[in-house]
């Protein structure tokens, strides 16, 4: 039985050639010589490294990561009649239109930009139809097939925007957003417009503290009439001056790949490990702790081109963590910008006030623990500043960081809940969130002077 290959280009350029042999189920992965030696090569992941000693297993689990979750995986094995434990053969067919910079092609094809780029325009009627039909056609199915390779478990669809026009995209052409409808799940109301607020919550705070909107991906909600989320992919690049013409599109700008690892891939491990609890929190195994927690998650600052400003990061997403009762921060709702200059934190998204619903509804242990604190009603004093020696993170300066996002949360709450774009019944759940906020932001921003006091004899 002979060997499975496909080409990996990276931003359009001939990066590696990836193998699997399907008898032993081994994966080998070799950069092309020109990638190598050219100026802007680099290494795609710490567990891929340029000079090689690739392992197969690391690029298993690379791979793996690149894949959807839940349903959507459900759905893009039996569209094509592959077994999830089938990675080799899911990435043949979603690898088109990965997160970042990677297209995976059969080994005859040549780069996916020589192919006569194709785009079809998807109304608001269609969009709002599709919504509706979702529990009898998947959403992640348009024409016949499978579009979405992004991971995650909510429903998504991968478009182009461009101006208030959206487009489905084949891979020759990249896409620039994520649409996220409402969940299915009714119990979950008002999804859309709670993450919307979260987002821009985080966004309107790292602005006032860090002089920067690029800490959060920009967000929207598109009425079709259903509530939509749409966000604006930060690994593409979208050019206002160059412009393809598109066959029954018009002309539609180039967008550029940006090539982008999540925490999983960072830290080469599977996405079955992207909870600290990675076995579950039942009594018999919540000791068990070997998934991605933050102590782990840290150290890969020290990979980063700016080690200083990528702990801040990593700190203000563990913030919000807190601030907006997102219990579902897990390894891979955090990610690193990729490219010849290093790693860098990427901005944050995936941001939502789950504690919002309750405990019934959705689960509200923390996927990373604060300490030993995996229920933030648990998060004391004690328990900060034992995340911070666990972490490695400065007591004294993980007070200020606290104080000054407290009060900046408290500050912006009142003017994003007014905000027109949401409807009444949408204005009366945000109103409880930001109270919400408000109230965790004061009991944090309390135990602020208290991280300081205690010996680090005391704290692990």
């Amino acid at each position: 039985m002979s060997a499975y290959h496909l080409k990996v280009f990276c931003a359009g350029m001939h990066a590696a050639d990836l193998e699997h042999d399907p008898a032993t189920g081994e994966f080998a992965f070799q950069y092309t010589r020109d990638w190598r030696e050219h100026e802007q090569g680099f290494s795609l992941a710490p567990s891929l490294p340029l000079l090689g000693g690739i392992s197969s297993s690391s690029v298993r689990r690379f791979l793996e990561n690149l894949l959807p979750e839940g349903r959507a995986l459900d759905v893009a094995s039996v569209h094509w009649n592959i077994q999830k434990s089938n990675v080799f053969g899911l990435i043949r067919q979603l690898g088109r239109e990965t997160a970042g910079a990677l297209t995976f092609l059969p080994a005859g094809d040549d780069d996916i930009s020589a192919a006569q780029p194709t785009a079809r325009e998807i109304s608001h009627e269609e969009l709002q139809q599709r919504i509706a039909q979702r529990n009898e056609i998947p959403f992640s199915v348009w024409d016949g097939k499978v579009r979405m390779s992004v991971a995650g478990f909510q429903d998504k669809l991968l478009v182009q925007k461009h101006a208030d026009r959206l487009f489905l995209v084949d891979g020759s052409l990249a896409s620039t957003h994520i649409l996220k409808p409402q969940p299915l799940n009714t119990q979950l109301a008002h999804m859309v417009a709670n993450e919307h607020f979260c987002m821009r919550l985080a966004q309107e705070v790292g602005l006032r503290a860090y002089k920067t909107r690029s800490l959060v991906a920009e967000v929207e909600i598109l009425r079709v009439p259903d509530p939509v989320l749409c966000i604006r992919r930060f690994d593409r690049l979208q050019s206002r001056a160059d412009l393809i013409q598109v066959p029954g599109a018009g002309a539609l700008p180039q967008v550029h790949r940006l090539h982008i690892i999540d925490g999983c891939q960072a830290l080469d491990v599977p996405p079955s490990m992207k909870y600290e609890r990675n076995i579950g929190n039942g009594p018999d195994v919540r000791h068990i702790r070997d998934g991605i927690s933050l102590p782990r998650l840290l150290p890969v600052a020290g990979l980063l081109e700016q080690p200083a400003l990528g702990i801040r990061r990593l700190n203000f997403w563990a913030v919000l963590t807190l601030l907006l009762g997102n219990s579902d921060a897990h390894g891979k709702n955090i990610s690193f910008m990729v490219a010849p200059s290093g790693m860098k934190v990427a901005p944050l998204y995936d941001l939502v006030g789950v504690t919002a619903y309750g405990a019934g509804q959705i689960e509200h242990d923390l996927a990373m623990a604060f300490g030993n604190a995996f229920d933030i009603q648990d998060v004391t004093p004690f328990a900060l500043a034992d995340h911070c020696v666990r972490c490695g993170i400065d007591r004294k300066f993980f007070a200020r960081e606290l104080k000054v996002l407290c009060a900046l949360a408290v500050q912006v709450t009142q003017d994003l809940s007014a905000d027109p774009v949401y409807t009444p019944d949408e204005r009366a759940f945000i109103h409880d969130l930001a109270k919400a906020v408000r109230e965790r932001a004061s009991l944090l921003s309390a135990m602020a002077v208290h991280i300081s006091r205690f010996k680090d004899s005391d704290l692990i």
